[in-house]
């Protein structure tokens, strides 16, 4: 598909939607590092995954794919959600990976995710660790963190077999939520929060940008 046909199919070019999604991410970044809270921060926060589907929607116009965007929808419930309560996020990013894995599987994964088996027992392991320090330590939460890692480690799996990009963005959502469990398991950090936040946006944009690089390859990437 060529440029000018995704101009004229979508009302945002692929180069203003890219100014939205830095303007959008870098606003947030700022508020979050004054430390603004309350509803100012929730809509800032909400807005975040809404300008990377923008851009998606305008670089594979008029045929995006319908798991990345459901994906990025559920992601966005994911983090209002956990501003007002942490299990309703959780459960939209738990959709989210498993819309994410299914679409990993049509994009041809599984076949290298078999040879590459290594990886999936690393994951796996990493999964298993994670949950036996951190799950004793999160009462109520432990049984939902538990299905939730088991999402998330199979997401990340398939994600390493689709390509190298989308690979690290799966590896870098594993982090990133692995540091929330952290917090919420009260083994706080300096720094923790802010490295959450970079390595999300970071897995989501690979995560993003890699999905669509995979169904119209001449797309250009800033990064």
């Amino acid at each position: 598909m060529s440029t000018n046909t995704v101009e004229r199919t979508f009302p945002v070019r692929e180069r203003t939607a890219w100014v939205i999604v830095v303007i959008v991410w870098a606003g947030y970044l700022v508020l979050y590092l004054l430390g603004t809270s309350g509803a100012a921060h929730t809509v800032a926060k909400g807005l975040l995954m809404p300008a990377l589907l923008l851009w998606v929607l305008a670089a594979t116009a008029p045929a995006a794919p319908r798991l990345l965007v459901a994906g990025l929808v559920l992601a966005t419930v994911g983090d209002v959600g956990l501003r007002v309560e942490f299990l309703v996020g959780m459960a939209g990013f738990l959709v989210m990976q498993v819309l994410y894995v299914i679409g990993f599987v049509r994009l041809g994964a599984w076949p290298r995710v078999r040879s590459g088996w290594p990886v999936a027992l690393g994951y796996l392991v990493f999964a298993i660790v994670a949950n036996a320090l951190l799950g004793p330590r999160l009462g109520e939460l432990q049984i939902p963190v538990l299905v939730y890692s088991i999402a998330l480690c199979t997401m990340a799996i398939f994600a390493a077999g689709v390509s190298g990009r989308v690979g690290l963005g799966g590896l870098l959502f594993l982090v990133s939520d692995m540091l929330i469990g952290v917090g919420e398991a009260d083994l706080d950090f300096a720094g923790r929060g802010l490295i959450v936040l970079v390595t999300y946006l970071a897995a989501q944009y690979l995560i993003a940008t890699g999905w669509v690089r995979v169904v119209r390859p001449d797309v250009t990437l800033p990064l």
